[in-house]
């Protein structure tokens, strides 16, 4: 055989060689998922250790663009969920009610009582009592409390919540009262037809607003609860 064959065969092999580990690392690089920062979900909860989220002292709300909805059927229940506002909110959980009898039960399983600010303290928990009954919240002031109903009424708020997935759903049922909590999703409002009749819920846009029409109507698709984020 030809020495010279032999040598440029020899050549040619370490270019292919050469070029497919180069294409390889390019592959892995450009194309492979890379981990996440966050840990690994548990395969059980779908669930991760949060590292850490902003304490907000305020809610914090911003337009949404868009005219684009999230349908939502079930049996003879047929609608729209309509973002209005982007939202995020650091708060405590007061009060915790659940419901189950009304049409909209499936999509708003949960009431939660949240304040936040200076309504979090340890001084303030203890002065002010909360509780829920039909879709309201009412709080009662105890004689040694500093705040004024009209603070407590800005910071505070009875929020309809609906969890995007199954693993929220998961989050809204371990909530119990006292957990400091964190959400982000958007403001909804709610139309179509129940039984083939025209059913909507609206959700205020304001943290000022009292009275029928108030609450928060909540689509959310993240939340901390106990340092564990769930999405």
């Amino acid at each position: 055989m030809n020495k010279n064959y032999t040598n440029k065969r020899a050549g040619e092999i370490i270019d292919i060689i050469l070029f497919t580990a180069l294409a390889l690392i390019i592959y892995l690089v450009f194309f492979v998922p890379q981990p996440s920062s966050l840990p690994v979900a548990s395969p059980t909860a779908n669930t991760l250790t949060f590292v850490g989220y902003e304490e907000l002292p305020e809610p914090i709300q911003t337009p949404y663009k868009g005219n684009d909805f999230i349908p939502y059927i079930d049996k003879n229940i047929d609608l729209r969920i309509y973002p209005r506002a982007n939202y995020r909110i650091y708060a405590m959980v007061m009060s915790k009610r659940g419901y189950s009898w009304e049409w909209d039960s499936k999509l708003v399983p949960y009431d939660l009582a949240l304040a936040w600010n200076d309504l979090m303290l340890p001084e303030n928990v203890r002065t002010i009592s909360y509780s829920q009954g039909n879709r309201w919240y009412t709080f009662r002031l105890k004689p040694d409390c500093r705040l004024s109903v009209s603070y407590i009424a800005r910071h505070s708020a009875n929020t309809h919540m609906i969890p995007a997935n199954a693993n929220l759903k998961k989050a809204l049922d371990v909530i119990k009262k006292g957990d400091k909590v964190y959400f982000e999703g958007y403001l909804v409002n709610i139309k179509g037809k129940v039984n083939n009749r025209e059913a909507w819920r609206n959700s205020s846009l304001s943290r000022n607003d009292t009275g029928d029409g108030a609450c928060e109507l909540f689509y959310i698709t993240m939340a901390v609860v106990d340092g564990v984020i769930y999405q």
